[in-house]
């Protein structure tokens, strides 16, 4: 076997841990039906088209509310989310501008109505204050696909609305099979470069990595692996390459 041969099937690892993260998110999601919807907050931002519900598990989970700081409503609320991977719900987060209008929907309070006053970055080690009054962070990874500095939004509490149960949102799966698209799209990948790879006698190797790495991916999505664990694997290689 040919040591670029050798490289390519770790980089094929590498990758896959990536497609792993999706393809593990996007099966939880559809499988993790939540019984009592009116129990579920919700996000919305329609400026960046965020209407998402609110976990208090983990980031790796989707919008994450940190647990030591407020409520809506009562006092300082920060929510956390990625930019990519796990759905990337805080993807377009750096598009907002001052005076976009946010609605955190939270069962028990109403509708807590907020508008965004400014944005700013700050290091990774940064600790924000949860005691600043009725204000909202939204904090997220920046720049996109690093984690060196976090972004923020702030935004001021405007309006406190009762909570409507009658268009309470009914959960559903994915509508697009997010999972099977990227579990197809790493099998074409694979299958397309142990069709050109040069090396003829090294092409078995390739594919019997693509099949196995495929497999896993399958196997990922009928029994959703927790993210912890793969983001600890992959914060260990990105700080390989200092990103």
């Amino acid at each position: 076997m040919k040591l670029s041969t050798v490289f390519i099937l770790i980089g094929m690892i590498i990758i896959s841990l990536y497609f792993l993260v999706e393809v593990s998110y996007y099966a939880a999601a559809d499988t993790n039906i939540q019984n009592n919807p009116i129990d579920t907050p919700y996000l919305k931002i329609s400026s960046i088209g965020i209407d998402q519900s609110i976990n208090n598990k983990s980031i790796d989970y989707g919008i994450y509310h940190e647990p030591k700081s407020a409520n809506p409503g009562v006092g300082t609320v920060a929510l956390f989310g990625h930019r990519t991977f796990y759905g990337s719900p805080f993807l377009n987060l750096d598009k907002l501008k001052q005076g976009d209008n946010i609605i955190i929907s939270w069962p028990g309070i109403g509708n807590v109505e907020y508008k965004v006053v400014k944005s700013y970055i700050v290091p990774a080690s940064y600790r924000l204050p949860v005691d600043q009054g009725k204000t909202l962070f939204l904090i997220t990874c920046y720049p996109l696909g690093s984690t060196k500095e976090r972004l923020i939004i702030q935004a001021n509490q405007t309006n406190i609305y009762p909570f409507d149960y009658s268009n309470t949102k009914t959960p559903q799966t994915n509508q697009i099979p997010y999972s099977i698209l990227f579990i197809s799209a790493f099998l074409g990948i694979g299958l397309l470069l142990t069709y050109f790879y040069p090396v003829d006698s090294d092409k078995i190797f390739l594919l019997i990595a693509t099949v196995a790495l495929t497999l896993f991916l399958i196997y990922a999505y009928v029994f959703p692996i927790p993210p912890n664990g793969i983001t600890s694997q992959l914060s260990n290689i990105n700080g390989w390459f200092g990103i």
